[in-house]
């Protein structure tokens, strides 16, 4: 049987692949939305099972509210695919010109600042994580800090002026806020990953060195570089904002994913807490434990016994330290050739 094409008539093959590409890009965004479910209820299993006192309540809240903003962003998302392929199929342009008209629907603004918010708080924590890995430091937070603000600040504008699509000038300075927001917030998490995951790679010797590779795994290992670091939403991100700023429909099908990306990437980093395998204040000391230096001074020299008898003494001196567990560690030997004259 000879195939037979059914497609809409009036519509060119560009028209097509941009409906595909919104469809396609809500089907994925389940994808995304399932695995941040799974890793959400892994999560508060695991704080829930702790005694009560010891529940971190604000690690809980947080994960809830970020579920529970990724579950209003998934739900606004697939009622307005709804409404596009199913409610209103027969508007005058299709699909595309639907999207267009109704962009601003309250269903749809209501996802769109979901996942606005979900961004804020994502970049707040690896934010937080970038201070605990480099300390707080005034100088090295102000860059990341500034950009922070920045990011909230236009996607606030963004929002404002993408629910006014009766003016068409709103409309198009929305459309360079939006160009804003995402440099900032992506090109902060760019910086923010890379600073991490160097930090992690510069304490790796010191942890092989301190506790060998069987013990420091958990903590430097690729997996662990990869989820502290936050890496998977710097990744998707310049991806989807490659294809934002060239107006490409390939835009459609991150968009969607990323807002729930953006939401797996912080709850896994947590959910490595909730593990007791993210790294801590408490890692941090015991990567650079404090010690008391004791200098043994061993030379080379003579000396005589109780007979009379001249007897050899080969010496040199080497730093021996006090680890914070109380046990004795010579991380380095100082070369200096010297004698005891006994």
């Amino acid at each position: 049987m000879a195939s037979e094409s059914f497609a809409p008539p009036g519509e060119t093959a560009a028209d097509l692949w941009l409906e595909r590409s919104n469809f396609d890009g809500n089907l994925i965004t389940g994808v995304g939305y399932g695995v941040l479910f799974t890793i959400t209820i892994q999560t508060l299993v695991l704080f829930l099972k702790l005694p009560r006192e010891k529940v971190p309540w604000g690690l809980v809240a947080y994960v809830s509210f970020m579920f529970a903003l990724a579950t209003l962003g998934m739900a606004g998302n697939a009622k307005f695919t709804q409404m596009v392929f199913v409610d209103d199929r027969d508007f005058p342009g299709g699909p595309n010109a639907f999207t267009g008209a109704f962009y601003s629907t309250p269903v749809n603004m209501m996802a769109l600042a979901a996942y606005i918010v979900m961004n804020w708080m994502a970049s707040a924590l690896v934010l937080w994580r970038f201070t605990m890995f480099w300390g707080s430091n005034f100088w090295l937070s102000f860059v990341p800090v500034l950009m922070f603000l920045g990011s909230v600040a236009s996607s606030i504008v963004f929002l404002l002026t993408i629910s006014l699509p009766t003016d068409t000038t709103l409309v198009a300075l929305g459309l360079q806020f939006g160009i804003a927001y995402w440099s900032l917030s992506l090109g902060l998490n760019v910086i923010l990953s890379l600073s991490i995951a160097t930090r992690i790679l510069m304490i790796r010797r010191s942890m092989l060195r301190l506790i060998g590779p069987a013990h420091s795994t958990q903590y430097v290992s690729i997996v662990a570089m990869l989820v502290e670091s936050a890496a998977i939403y710097a990744v998707w991100g310049v991806f989807f904002l490659i294809c934002f700023a060239r107006n490409t429909p390939l835009q459609n099908i991150l968009v969607g994913m990323l807002g729930q990306v953006q939401g797996i990437a912080p709850v896994l980093i947590v959910f490595r807490v909730a593990q007791g395998q993210a790294w801590s204040q408490h890692t941090m000391q015991e990567t650079n434990p404090p010690s008391h230096s004791v200098p043994i001074r061993i030379g080379t020299g003579s000396m005589r016994d109780s007979e009379g008898v001249k007897i050899s003494v080969s010496v040199r001196t080497e730093t021996v330290s006090r680890q914070h567990d109380g046990t004795l560690s010579r991380p380095s030997i100082i070369s200096v050739p010297s004698v005891w004259n006994l």
